[in-house]
């Protein structure tokens, strides 16, 4: 009887061992993973391509469209929390929206302040026609390679040419924060 008990004693241990195998392997493959190791519950991220979508119709203006928008894809959904995006306009500017969750997939998106930065090129263009529109054509202007936007502040580049009429410098003021330019302050010295 001794050898029986014992061959019972070893069948139930065999199974106990078994059964707690299974479970671990089923703890383990429950659920989902990230990086091979298991979770409970995946962060639910926000959808960054709404995000952009977004960004590109709030932020776009009569005169400055937004062209394009980037956000980082793996931002977890947060009420109240916020996160920065890149955008470019149709004017060569780039600069940063911030973006706040509002909850229930809805958001609200600003130029953060201070991030939006024109091409020199652009700036010389448009100063070069504002300057034409007041009499002063052929004038050759030359701002600094990148402006940082900043509305109500003086930006002085340097302006020659239309036959001897223009040199010195010419100054100007942005109207809005996406970087265009108040043509009517723009003036000659």
């Amino acid at each position: 009887m001794g050898a029986r008990h014992k061959t019972t004693t070893n069948r139930r241990a065999a199974l106990v061992a078994g059964l707690i195998a299974i479970g671990a392997l089923c703890a383990g493959g429950c659920g989902s993973s990230s990086g091979g190791t298991a979770t409970g519950a995946q962060t639910k991220t926000v959808d960054d391509a709404q995000v952009e979508q977004g960004i590109e119709t709030s932020l776009s203006t009569s005169s400055a469209k937004v062209t394009s928008a980037k956000c980082p894809s793996d931002v977890p959904v947060q009420k109240d929390d916020t996160f920065t995006c890149t955008v470019t306009f149709d004017n060569g500017a780039t600069g940063k929206a911030t973006v706040t969750q509002e909850g229930a997939g809805k958001y609200t998106y600003e130029l953060t302040p201070g991030s939006v930065q024109v091409p020199g090129s652009t700036a010389d263009a448009a100063i070069e026609k504002s300057l034409a529109a007041q009499g002063i054509p052929n004038t050759t202007v030359t701002c600094p390679n990148n402006i940082i936007v900043k509305v109500g502040t003086t930006v002085t580049c340097n302006v020659s040419g239309a036959q001897g009429v223009a040199g010195g410098t010419v100054t100007f003021t942005f109207s809005d924060a996406e970087g265009d330019i108040d043509t009517s302050s723009v003036k000659t010295s």
